[in-house]
């Protein structure tokens, strides 16, 4: 069994000896692929000279983590990878997570993607957009001390996730048309669950998500401008469950457009077409989304 982890890093230099060193200590072998954002703090260096044994890719630009995961992926699976682990570069595992979560793939049936209990950076409690995700059955229970070994889930932040090889080759790897930087997990678990596979929690390990030291991002460059499609609003109409007339819609604005340029309302008409650009980008992931395969990669 091969498993393979990519870690996307980006200026995370202190983060790197409890996240690398982490996977070091696993109780099952792991190689390690990193894909580096032109991080400009020395990371590429350190990686180098305290973790030789990692895969260090070197990107030029800030490919965002949709993309630069998708590069790790690919390798990965071209290296023959059972199982792909993605983890944040300022996460940590420990010992035993993945035995455990490869455990999770064993002892259910069609898995798509396992994590831990997502804890703080401190170990002292839940992640705390982690207590959302798990959902009130868990916490229901964490509070009543009767915890059940998996809990199913419409979805869980990609800073932990053991994904298979049959997943990725049937769903594919994240959505890089409609997503840079954010909103691509909640896209993939929404793909998951199309292709009729499951999203589960396994409780009989941890993980560390240390978002509490963590900068405030400040890229938010996208392929789709916040300004005329917010990102809610693509994870929205980017849900291939969801039966969405995205023809009928840019029919519709295709008129609204006509009869603004008619009327010699430029703005109108120049702001209908970006709306009419959106919605055939959002068209076209749906399609791409739909189909079985290595999509993205």
């Amino acid at each position: 069994m091969k498993i393979f982890a990519i870690i996307v890093t980006y200026n995370g230099m202190r983060w790197y000896d409890r996240c690398l060193g982490s996977l070091r200590e696993s109780e099952l072998p792991v190689e390690t692929i990193v894909v580096d954002n032109a991080s400009n703090d020395g990371s590429v260096a350190y990686i180098k000279e305290h973790f030789p044994e990692v895969c260090l890719i070197e990107s030029k630009e800030n490919l965002g983590f949709a993309k630069a995961n998708n590069i790790g992926i690919r390798q990965a699976l071209d290296e023959g990878a059972d199982y792909v682990f993605l983890l944040n570069q300022d996460a940590w595992v420990e010992g035993n997570t993945l035995t455990e979560l490869v455990k999770t793939f064993t002892e259910n049936k069609n898995v798509g993607i396992a994590s831990p209990v997502h804890l703080n950076g401190h170990s002292s409690g839940l992640d705390s957009m982690f207590a959302l995700y798990a959902g009130i059955d868990f916490t229901s229970d964490a509070y009543m001390r009767h915890l059940r070994p998996y809990y199913e889930v419409p979805f869980v932040n990609a800073a932990v996730w053991l994904v298979s090889r049959h997943c990725i080759e049937t769903v594919g790897g994240f959505d890089t048309l409609l997503f840079s930087h954010y909103g691509e997990d909640a896209n993939y678990c929404q793909r998951v669950h199309y292709h009729r596979m499951r999203i589960l929690i396994a409780t009989h390990c941890t993980a560390c998500h240390d978002r509490e030291t963590r900068e405030a991002k400040t890229d938010k460059k996208e392929p789709l401008s916040d300004k005329y499609l917010p990102l809610e609003q693509r994870i929205e109409l980017g849900d291939i469950n969801l039966d969405y007339d995205i023809n009928g819609k840019i029919a519709f604005l295709e008129r609204q457009r006509l009869h603004k340029l008619l009327r010699g309302n430029l703005k109108g008409y120049r702001a209908k077409q970006r709306e009419i650009s959106d919605m055939r980008l959002i068209a076209q992931s749906r399609l791409a989304n739909k189909a079985v395969g290595p999509t993205w990669l």
